[in-house]
């Protein structure tokens, strides 16, 4: 698995070096998750997601992107049941590597994958205050990513995507596996907004 992404990565920066058209920029926005296998549901955690991007533009349609992201996961329980409480936190230094393929005018549609490293990783159990996690999270993360982008301006975009773990993030308590399902996943919307500064070969 590293050695293909080791590929597409070298791939990518190939085709930017070569690329007639290439730019990058910066972004920031929200993001929305929750941790699938543990007994919270719902996007009930917010954070935060910005970094800084470069793309290259591979033929008319279709543009290679590649980032470098911080972004804030975990999950959080529900106000339903005030006598139980927790919540996770998880921050991510991420790279993701995905197409963007052009459609309707302004629109584009984003798939690829995203390998992230844990900076930090807490737990609040109690209300009393955060704990490192524990069973531990995994120190890396490969997650697969679909999205949908909007041209706002000549310079200014706005991004809905999701992420979603391909491998867990961590085991179930007791190490327990249900069929498909082999621990906790990362499940994630993020809404954030991307300016261009410079473009390329144009």
């Amino acid at each position: 698995m590293k050695k293909i992404i080791i590929l597409l990565l070298i791939t990518t920066f190939s085709n930017i070096i070569l690329a007639q058209t290439f730019g990058g920029g910066v972004f920031a926005g929200l993001s929305a998750s929750q941790l699938d296998g543990d007994q919270w549901g719902g996007y009930s955690k917010p954070g935060l997601a910005f970094g800084i991007y470069t793309n290259a533009q591979l033929n008319q349609y279709v543009d290679a992107q590649l980032e470098l992201r911080y972004i804030q996961k975990g999950s959080k329980s529900d106000n339903k049941d005030q006598s139980v409480f927790y919540v996770s936190k998880l921050n991510y230094v991420e790279l993701p590597l995905f197409l963007k393929y052009h459609f309707l005018g302004k629109f584009s549609a984003n798939v690829g994958l995203t390998v992230g490293y844990l900076q930090k990783s807490t737990e609040n159990k109690d209300k009393i205050g955060d704990e490192p996690a524990d069973p531990a999270f995994d120190e890396f993360e490969l997650s697969g990513l679909a999205g949908i982008e909007y041209q706002i301006t000549d310079n200014f975009f706005f991004n809905i995507r999701f992420n979603y773990s391909i491998l867990p993030v961590r085991d179930h308590p007791g190490d327990q596996t249900y069929y498909l399902n082999r621990g906790q996943y990362n499940n994630v919307l993020t809404f954030a907004v991307y300016y261009q500064i410079a473009r390329f070969g144009e």
